[in-house]
């Protein structure tokens, strides 16, 4: 009788634990077979019902069919927004095909922008000040805000500045604040200018 052979040893490499995805994105896994080759491996995204997606086929991308990485890049604007977990199921080629499926990694895909108002200064302000104030009203309720940043345009839409980072107003929360920074208008020529 011939012995039991053990099923692949596979893992998620990428994306991290509680990575925050959005638009297309990569998913890697090392998956190694020391008895037998690797027949195939399907990638699963799983939410708080069940299946979110049927098996998505991974593709070698380094390495072989013994041991080797297995990619598959995935598009997330097929999905809604909302926490994931990442399923690796990898099958050998054995007479009797055996199967292991990957620890879970839990993903947030978040493909809504946050609303953002320009609360200061208002539309067609006249300034000379070497320290205007820009105020914004930021919010994102499902994963927050990670940071605010300004620059200036012309009217034409060419960029005048580089970025400007903003500072949040610490009382609040981070899926629900105003940013500030400020400017000082004397380091650019009279004119008009849109800040965005």
């Amino acid at each position: 009788e011939t012995p039991a052979t053990p099923p692949p040893n596979n893992s998620i490499i990428t994306p991290l634990q509680n990575a925050n995805v959005s638009g297309k994105f990569l998913i890697n896994a090392s998956v190694n077979d020391s008895s037998n080759s690797v027949f195939n491996v399907n990638l699963t995204l799983y939410n708080s019902t069940g299946n979110a997606t049927p098996f998505i086929a991974m593709n070698v991308s380094s390495g072989n069919l013994s041991s080797g990485y297995w990619n598959v890049t995935f598009d997330s604007t097929t999905m809604g927004d909302a926490i994931y977990n990442l399923s690796v199921n990898a099958t050998d080629s054995a007479a009797t095909p055996k199967t292991n499926i990957s620890l879970n990694v839990s993903i947030t895909i978040d493909n809504t922008k946050p609303n953002v108002s320009i609360i200061v200064p208002v539309n067609l302000t006249n300034t000379s000040s070497t320290a205007l104030l820009i105020n914004a009203s930021v919010n994102d309720s499902f994963t927050g805000v990670f940071n605010a940043t300004f620059r200036l345009t012309t009217s034409s839409g060419s960029t005048l500045t580089a970025w400007l980072y903003a500072t949040n107003n610490s009382i609040r929360t981070l899926t629900q604040n105003y940013w500030n920074t400020t400017f000082d208008t004397s380091s650019v020529a009279d004119g008009t200018y849109n800040i965005t």
